[in-house]
């Protein structure tokens, strides 16, 4: 299991590097507050009552990564 969850978070990290690249081009921002909202009240429905709060942590996390990621990204392809 942990195989699969690595490599689909992968996955996830290349489409923010694509995301990135898209608000670069547009000048977009990297924090989308209302974004944020929206998908982890969209997958904390999806896990259900019992483990909402701890997927809601874990996505809440990864979109972190993911900004720093970006951050970092769009520093270096100035």
């Amino acid at each position: 299991m942990d195989k699969e969850i690595t490599a689909l978070l992968v996955k996830r990290m290349e489409v923010t590097r694509d995301i990135a690249a898209y608000k670069k081009a547009n000048d977009l921002p990297v924090y989308h507050p209302e974004r944020e909202k929206a998908v982890i009240s969209k997958v904390s429905a999806l896990a259900g009552e019992e483990y909402a709060p701890y997927i809601a942590a874990i996505y809440q996390n990864m979109m972190n990564e993911s900004k720093k990621y970006q951050e970092k990204w769009l520093e270096e392809n100035k």
